[in-house]
């Protein structure tokens, strides 16, 4: 038996996930709705006030956007669980979290996460949908990972007793789940599964809070970081803080903070990443993109990086998905 945690803003994605829930769960189940229609809830409230209210030994947190493609998902759940070092299970997450304030898909470019989730192309507007899938160690059921993303994400009931999501720190509606990701780790282990299917819905863009929570993040864990999972090899810190490093940059152009606040972060965190790796190619990266701008300089070195085999991109698979079932 499992409880399902849903932040509601939306009757008609509520309907369809409930709709889908029903359809596919395959187990005995309760539906906690937090009404968060007229906005009085940051994301860290609503699960905490559903987490109170949750009965049964696993707690799964939704986004009420998605859709399950998987018969008996709820199996499959309680069956991961059975597993006793497993604290928290999801569809997609990073397998490093550097101290350079960092997403975890900013892993994604080495080959260091796992997915398996479905979502529509959003940039191409065709209507396709899309099964993203990486599992670079190529492990049979599931794959250990640091930080877990929330789109959807079940814990064990009984690590409340010492984990919460931190309503203190943070206010909105970012980095909920890479913060009680880190607080599981203090005592279990998370894994992204590969034998859940789920659809996301959305199809929007990530916001100058995030990256501003995202700094927030990493100083309140930095005694904890850098982490990364048992088999990812310890050296590849050392270059994934330069990746992390230009990625922040770049976001943070696009995002248009101001040019004191890009400088605050390069001041913070080029000595780290130097001191970890002084390394030439990344050190030319940020001298070029002082003339050609960053956006320019991404395009070269990407290209560069992708033509070396450095970047792993290729490495994940985009297929399209063409069984969809009808809720």
């Amino acid at each position: 038996m499992i409880s399902i945690i849903i932040c509601h803003r939306n009757i008609e994605l509520l309907n369809a996930i409930k709709k889908s829930i029903k359809t596919t769960v395959g187990v005995p189940y309760e539906l906690i709705i937090i009404d968060n229609t007229n906005n009085h809830h940051s994301i860290f409230s609503a699960y905490n006030e559903g987490v109170k209210k949750a009965n049964y030994n696993i707690v799964c947190f939704a986004h009420e956007d998605i859709l399950f493609y998987t018969d008996n998902w709820g199996e499959k759940v309680l069956k991961h669980f059975e597993d006793p070092q497993v604290g928290m299970i999801g569809v997609l997450g990073g397998m490093a979290q550097s101290v350079i304030p960092s997403a975890w898909w900013f892993n994604n470019y080495f080959a260091k996460s796992a997915r398996n989730y479905l979502m529509r192309n959003a940039e191409k507007k065709d209507g396709k949908l899309y099964h993203y899938c990486s599992n670079p160690f190529r492990d049979t059921d599931k794959s250990e990972v640091v930080i877990i993303d929330g789109l959807w994400f079940c814990i064990r009931k009984s690590l409340f007793d010492h984990i919460s999501f931190n309503e203190k720190t943070f206010s909105g509606f970012h980095l909920y789940d890479a913060d009680i990701s880190m607080q599981v780790l203090q005592h279990k282990k998370n894994y992204v599964v590969h034998d859940i299917l789920i659809e996301h819905i959305w199809c929007g863009s990530i916001s100058e809070d995030f990256y501003n929570d995202l700094i927030i993040f990493t100083s309140k864990w930095k005694s904890y970081l850098p982490v990364l999972t048992g088999k990812v090899e310890s050296k590849y810190m050392d270059y994934y803080n330069w990746h992390a490093l230009r990625s922040l940059i770049l976001e943070m152009k696009t995002k248009s903070f101001s040019r004191k606040a890009i400088r605050d972060i390069l001041k913070m965190c080029y000595p780290v990443a130097k001191e970890k790796l002084n390394s030439k190619w990344f050190r030319s990266y940020f001298f070029l993109s002082r003339f050609i701008g960053y956006a320019n300089a991404n395009r070269i070195f990407y290209r560069a990086e992708k033509l070396s085999g450095f970047c792993k991109v290729p490495d994940y698979t985009r297929e399209e998905y063409k069984t969809v079932p009808s809720f």
